[in-house]
């Protein structure tokens, strides 16, 4: 008897417990079911959605739902979890949520659902080995685009979203710790991400701004250099122009005076007429001369013209005899060379050299190239430097002048044109005691 009640009880028991519940779907829910459900703290506990249930910030999909009178019993998962709740008392403002161990009344939240995060979401959040990317419309992370299905903040601060991707949804939501702002998503593992810094967020725009600051600042710094460099350099050059006009008209007067001294000379000893054809040869090369005062460089025509006039003028009180060899690949008039710089020297070897000599008295200059450079030679075979020396009082002194004004003028034009000129005075007698006299070399820039 007792075995036949229990079959009997096992056959009727479905019919029961259907008679005791209905089961419905999720769009059957009552309408004032759906939206977000907070507790007395205000926090959201629950939201009731077709597509999904989140209760205590947990995401559920729905296995049955059995409605039994004003009770909805809810039978959820999510993975391999199983939840079991029910809702009782439901109006249109509170609502009483049974979790088994628990009861708690909820009330409708007043803030509206949204389906867009504020701007102060939009950037990037990182986590280890991580990085969520909020755009305007979509969040990005790990390579995936996800759509904001539902979200919705009670205090405007914190909100509670969800996600949505290839029919799977995701819950998340934000939270402030130690003043930085935080992000908890189930992606289904729960993964946490801070909201990226100022420096992080302008990382790229800092470093930018900055090498662009550095190479406005070099480029500034190397232009300022430049155009200080250069102002020194002009006012260098200055300078050292003002040295060598300064130099040249030392060396007119000297030049004149010898000129002169000449002259009268010839004029002492009564002859008129070779006085009368020196003055007019001086007149002709004073007028070269004065024209080439101003001058820094001129032609080696020039320079050659004025020298062969003074040795005629030379030749009319002393008897020497000179030759001038010029090296036929030499440009004349394209080569420039100081203006009287070897005049001084052809000067000295006359008055120092072959006045004191005897016997047949010769000078010979020589231009020619030689390793990009113009070399003049200047020789004679008068009495030597030494020699000279020996027999030097101040009409010496006087002429030597001469000879340092164009040494200081080679310094001055190596420093203000970058050059490597240089005078190399030789005295031939201490080579070979038969043949006497003075060689002067001068190496001058083919280009200044």
């Amino acid at each position: 008897m007792k075995l036949t009640k229990l079959i009997l009880f096992l056959l009727l028991f479905p019919l029961i417990a259907t008679a005791q519940g209905i089961s419905i779907l999720p769009s059957e829910l009552p309408e004032n079911t759906f939206g977000s459900w907070v507790n007395n703290k205000n926090e959201v506990v629950l939201i009731v959605s077709q597509d999904y249930l989140v209760i205590n910030k947990d995401l559920f999909y729905y296995n049955q739902i059995v409605k039994e009178n004003n009770v909805l019993n809810f039978t959820c998962t999510y993975n391999f979890d199983i939840k079991y709740i029910s809702l009782t008392k439901i109006d249109s403002s509170s609502i009483i949520l049974d979790e088994g161990y628990k009861i708690t009344k909820l009330t409708k939240a007043l803030s509206p659902s949204t389906t867009t995060l504020p701007i102060s979401f939009i950037g990037n959040w990182y986590a280890p080995n991580s990085k969520l990317e909020i755009q305007e419309n979509d969040i990005l992370f790990a390579d995936t685009s996800y759509k904001l299905d539902y979200a919705i903040s009670v205090n405007n601060a914190e909100y509670y979203f969800v996600l949505y991707y290839d029919s799977e949804y995701y819950f998340a939501f934000n939270y402030i710790n130690d003043n930085s702002p935080f992000i908890n998503i189930n992606f289904p593992e729960p993964i946490v991400l801070k909201k990226e810094s100022f420096f992080q967020k302008y990382l790229f725009a800092f470093i930018a701004f900055i090498t662009l600051a550095f190479i406005i600042l070099g480029y500034s710094l190397f232009k300022w250099k430049i155009a200080l460099t250069k102002k020194r350099e002009v006012n260098k050059r200055k300078f050292t122009e003002m040295q060598l006009k300064s130099i040249r008209s030392q060396m007119n007067p000297h030049f004149i005076f010898n000129a002169l001294s000449a002259i009268q000379n010839l004029i002492n000893k009564g002859d008129n007429d070779q006085a009368n054809h020196y003055l007019t040869e001086f007149s002709q090369l004073l007028r070269l001369t004065l024209d080439k005062s101003e001058a820094g460089l001129v032609p080696l025509q020039d320079e050659i013209e004025s020298i062969k006039k003074y040795l005629e003028l030379e030749k009319l009180r002393f008897h020497f005899n000179y030759e001038l060899n010029i090296d036929p690949n030499l440009d004349l008039q394209q080569t420039e060379i100081p203006a009287m710089l070897i005049q001084p020297f052809v000067e000295n070897a006359i008055l120092h050299g072959l006045i004191e000599k005897v016997g047949e008295k010769k000078l010979s200059l020589v231009f020619k190239l030689e390793h990009d450079n113009l070399v003049c030679v200047i020789r004679d075979n008068g009495i030597g430097i030494e020699t000279a020396q020996a027999k030097k009082d101040k009409h010496f002194k006087r002429e030597k002048y001469g000879v340092k004004l164009a040494k200081d003028r080679i310094d001055l034009i190596n420093e203000s044109y970058n050059t490597d000129a240089k005078i190399t005075i030789t005295d031939l007698s201490k080579h070979n005691s038969e043949h006497t006299g003075t060689q002067v070399e001068i190496y001058m820039p083919l280009k200044y």
